[in-house]
């Protein structure tokens, strides 16, 4: 009897030590339960990015995640997908939730979104600074840079590439395009309204790259894209626009105090808004999008604008709701019902839901939008618009052309006091080096593939610049360029569609195109307040007409330190070009 009591205490223990094993096998290391540290870390980072207000902030909270939960010591992860792909099936759940709640859900959607595009830019720059300081052998280095580009910034703008002989970058003398405070790829803009049906992104502030560029800093460029069949909400702005059209036709229509103005627009249309115009958009296409470049000069702060939106739901919101009642009763005369139905009451933004800036519409209504259009042309045509690419070319021959509108010669630009230029260089050729006495050149690629090459002093190596800390750096600065007077360093950047290149005034520079596709650009010229446009020339330094030929020949021998007659031989020796000049005759006569 003892003896069956002693068995059944044994087996009702060991039925007891069995389920408590299994209850707590969850949480043995080796399953992804609550207390792996992968999965807590990976919760954590999450916590951050959608928590967190500001960059500066959510970086701090996610180095308290890694010390906590102790990323490094993690199996290395596999790259994450593409964050557009994440965004639009974030989009995409946000749909599927209650209406009262998709706003606030787009909202974390797109500040995610937002907030991956900066890490990822700041990743990028951290493993080309590994590779610059870990890798010795130029052709290791290029190779490491190569692969940070393709892990952290896959750009879907991206032609092909140049060929390998073209991107090959010496050490000495060169600035690395990491440190290339003059290149601005596509991640150095930031998306104020992302839409499924468009985009508008603005460019980062020009000094936020180095002090160089505050002389343009009151000047912002924005990129504004509209799918097929596309209408963009009306709204008003308090800076002067200059409309530069790069993609698509559409029409574009803004009413000032005195009348409306509507024109149709195809690529080379060039449109002065002033501030405070009240303008709207369509794209007339079904298949393209309608690309704009849009230069902006605020009136109240420079370089920040904000627009003004009469009618909208969330977001943007319709100004007009920011009124009391007290004031829009008796100012439309109208009950306050039919006013909130209008300005975004509560039915209103049920039957706006998950429209933005960017609103679908009908062909009927395209059609009805461009009616009373006029197409522009000639420059003095129109009051605020010109086509830039019906006027002569400045500069032009068989491997080029250089189309330039000035406010000396364009009246619709005076009142901003910005030339504008469209270069088309044929696949293999080069715009030959030359440099602008008063204008600095803000420069977006359209079409196409190829690079710059810039002279430029020694400038200290800055990634940002902060005004606080104006002072103490601009003393270090100046002690520096005075020791490195007269030093200079080539600075090469690769440009693809989509890039931006700033060239500051009196730095010498060229373009290239790549062997197999032509390359297209236009340009903002840019001016500090104090200086007269009409007064800006461009001088160049090679080709038919370089300024050297002028020099007397004494002051050549004494520059160059051979006789004149060689220095005639070198400058004079391409008597036919002069502007534009191919690499493949002068491959072919070696």
């Amino acid at each position: 009897m003892v003896r069956n009591k002693s068995a059944c205490v044994v087996l009702l223990f060991s039925l007891f030590l069995s389920f408590g094993l299994l209850c707590s096998a969850k949480d043995f290391p080796g399953r992804r339960g609550d207390d792996d540290p992968s999965k807590r870390y990976e919760d954590c980072r999450r916590r951050c990015e959608w928590d967190t207000r500001g960059q500066k902030e959510q970086q701090q909270c996610e180095e308290s995640c890694k010390s906590q939960y102790g990323e490094k010591d993690q199996p290395q992860r596999h790259r994450p997908e593409d964050p557009q792909r994440r965004y639009e099936e974030c989009q995409q759940e946000c749909r599927q939730q209650e209406e009262r709640q998709q706003p606030q859900c787009q909202q974390r959607c797109l500040k995610r979104f937002e907030q991956e595009q900066q890490q990822s830019q700041r990743q990028f720059q951290e493993c080309q600074q590994h590779c610059h300081q870990q890798e010795q052998r130029p052709e290791k280095k290029q190779q490491c840079v190569r692969e940070c580009r393709e892990k952290y910034q896959e750009n879907p703008w991206r032609g092909e590439r140049e060929e390998e002989a073209e991107e090959e970058e010496t050490e000495e003398g060169e600035q690395e395009q990491s440190h290339n405070p003059f290149l601005f790829h596509r991640r150095s803009f930031q998306s104020r309204f992302r839409e499924e049906n468009g985009n508008f992104r603005v460019l980062q502030r020009f000094a936020s790259r180095h002090p160089i560029l505050r002389g343009i800093n009151e000047f912002r460029l924005s990129i504004l894209e509209a799918n097929p069949n596309t209408f963009v909400l009306p709204h008003h702005c308090d800076a002067e626009k200059i409309y530069l059209v790069t993609n698509g036709r559409g029409t574009l229509t803004f009413l000032t105090h005195e009348n409306k103005e509507s024109y149709n627009i195809v690529p080379g249309v060039v449109v002065r808004v002033p501030a405070g115009s009240t303008v709207y958009l369509a794209n007339q296409d079904n298949k393209e999008k309608l690309i704009i470049a849009v230069l902006h000069r605020p009136v109240n702060n420079p370089g920040q604008f904000e627009e003004f939106f009469p009618a909208g739901s969330q977001r943007p919101q319709s100004y007009l709701r920011a009124f009391s009642r007290e004031i829009l009763e008796p100012a439309f005369n109208t009950r306050s019902e039919q006013l909130d139905e209008l300005f975004g009451g509560r039915q209103s933004r049920r039957r706006q839901q998950g429209q933005g800036m960017f609103r679908k519409a009908s062909q009927e209504q395209i059609r009805a939008l461009s009616q009373e259009a006029t197409s522009p042309r000639e420059k003095s045509g129109e009051r605020f618009a010109f086509n830039l690419l019906s006027q002569t070319p400045r500069y032009s021959n068989q491997n080029g052309r250089f189309f330039e509108a000035c406010p000396r010669e364009f009246r619709q630009l005076r009142d901003i006091n910005v030339t504008v230029s469209a270069l088309q260089l044929n696949q293999g050729s080069i715009f030959v080096p030359h440099y602008n006495s008063k204008a600095t050149f803000v420069i977006l690629v359209t079409e196409g593939n190829g690079y710059a090459e810039m002279v430029s002093p020694h400038l200290p190596r800055q990634s940002s610049y902060e005004e606080e800390e104006q002072e103490e750096e601009e003393e270090e600065q100046e002690q520096e360029e005075e020791r490195r007077s007269g030093q200079y360093r080539k600075i090469r950047s690769r440009l693809s569609r989509g890039d931006i290149f700033v060239v500051p005034a009196n730095f010498p520079v060229t373009f290239v195109a790549s062997q197999n596709q032509n390359l297209r650009m236009t340009g903002f010229g840019l001016y500090n307040q104090n200086i007269n446009p009409d007064h800006n020339q461009r001088i160049f330094v090679a080709g038919k007409i370089n300024h050297v030929r002028q020099w007397d020949s004494q002051a050549k021998e004494l520059a160059f330190g051979v006789s004149s007659r060689l220095v005639d031989e070198i400058f004079n020796n391409n008597p036919q070009e002069s502007y534009f000049v191919s690499r493949q005759r002068q491959r072919a006569s070696e």
